[in-house]
């Protein structure tokens, strides 16, 4: 019995540190907060695109006159007891011109160095193709085999591009075609 009145000051003593312990709370020291300094954006060069031509002017045929319209048959079964005045024939819908053939867009030239990269685009090019052809390709596993094809579809990719004046993603296949074309030879 003499530990009943131990166990219960034991427990008094538990809630009250758990009470107080309930009620504190930790504040921790923050540093002044100094406002971020935000960058000036930087300047943007923009070419603006080649004016359209005018579109050509295009001879509409006159509409035809006639309006004849066939008129449903009457309803033989049963008489109309409310005659209602049938409204007037619709008018045809104006005749819509044809459509003109739409005019070939221009590439959208936004950097200043579209030469300079379009050599780097060609330069990587022809170092993927030298690469491309020190590898024997019977000697590469079916993962080296799908890699070379890989690397051999993304020149052709970027040909592709360059001749459209893509220099841009011309630039960034041939680079992809010259990083494998380099690891390949590597582990060959």
């Amino acid at each position: 019995m003499r530990s009943l009145p131990t166990l219960a000051i034991a427990s008094l003593a538990v809630l009250t540190l758990a009470g107080g312990c309930a009620n504190a709370k930790a504040q921790a020291a923050l540093p002044d907060a100094s406002p971020l300094m935000i960058p000036q954006a930087p300047s943007r060069v923009v070419v603006p695109p080649a004016p359209d031509p005018p579109p050509a002017a295009v001879e509409t045929a006159p509409a035809s006159t006639s309006t004849t319209t066939a008129n449903p048959p009457a309803n033989t079964s049963r008489p109309n007891r409310d005659p209602k005045p049938q409204p007037p024939p619709a008018a045809p819908p104006a005749a819509t011109p044809p459509a003109t053939p739409a005019a070939p867009t221009t590439p959208l030239e936004t950097q200043g160095n579209q030469t300079e990269l379009e050599q780097r685009a060609n330069g990587l090019l022809s170092s993927a193709r030298a690469t491309l052809s020190k590898i024997n390709q019977q000697a590469l596993s079916a993962d080296g085999k799908a890699q070379y094809d890989a690397a051999q579809r993304f020149i052709s990719q970027a040909d592709a591009a360059l001749k459209v004046k893509n220099v841009v993603y011309a630039w960034q296949l041939a680079d992809k075609a010259n990083t494998i074309a380099t690891l390949l030879l590597k582990h060959s």
